[in-house]
């Protein structure tokens, strides 16, 4: 009797051993999920607490700045990738555009898009081809960050910051000559999954948690205000 009984508890801990070491090989074996670029509509309150929503930030003196330091050594000349301005809350406003300034392959001249001098309202640009990178729709602050591609291009780079490493990876872009692309709020989404490390500012150190923080308060309460 005792010896079936010995019998009968070893064949039950080898059966739990088995069912446990084939539980973790299923799980060892199992691919980890791919890390999601999929855009999912802005929730403000995880973003930002409501406190910080009602506490008005200063273009002048929080933003300017934050553009300044960060942001117009690229977006800051006549020929600034897509056309975007980031010198001025007008060249914020006016957005980007697809046509390039220098183009080796055009024979006619362009239309010239000086800003301040060759249209003179929102209106006007968009007319000449100018999309927007802030939202045009209805004033709610989750409209303002869901359908902003400025907002959605820095918050790519919170979702994925810069490798730490000494050199970048060659997925970033820096040649004179390289293919130039121009994320519209129709084409992010495919822009974030083809382009997960592309996030704003492009190739550079990420935002400080203060300089994001004051730039999304600016997209999401305050922008309009300076229109």
């Amino acid at each position: 009797m005792t010896g079936r009984y010995k019998i009968s508890i070893s064949k039950r801990v080898l059966v739990i051993l088995s069912v446990a070491l084939l539980a973790g090989a299923i799980i060892h074996t199992s691919p980890k999920p791919a890390l999601s670029t999929t855009h999912e509509p802005a929730r403000i309150g995880a973003a930002l607490s409501q406190n910080l929503l009602n506490t008005p930030v200063e273009y002048e003196h929080q933003v300017k700045p934050v553009l300044e330091r960060r942001c117009v050594v690229c977006h800051g000349c006549y020929d600034a990738p897509c056309q975007l301005k980031l010198s001025s809350l007008e060249g914020i406003q006016r957005g980007a555009s697809e046509e390039r300034i220098y183009n080796p392959t055009r024979i006619e001249a362009m239309q010239p898009t000086r800003l301040f001098i060759d249209a003179k309202s929102t209106a006007e640009w968009r007319s000449r081809g100018f999309h927007p990178v802030l939202n045009e729709t209805q004033n709610t602050p989750e409209n303002n960050l869901d359908k902003s591609v400025l907002y959605r291009l820095l918050k790519l780079k919170q979702q994925h910051p810069q490798p730490d490493s000494r050199q970048l990876p060659d997925d970033f872009t820096l040649r004179l000559n390289r293919e130039q692309t121009y994320p519209t709020l129709d084409s992010l989404d495919t822009f974030t999954r083809e382009h997960p490390l592309w996030g704003m500012p492009y190739a550079m150190p990420d935002l400080s948690k203060q300089e994001y923080r004051h730039l999304t308060l600016f997209i999401i309460v305050d922008w309009r205000d300076h229109a």
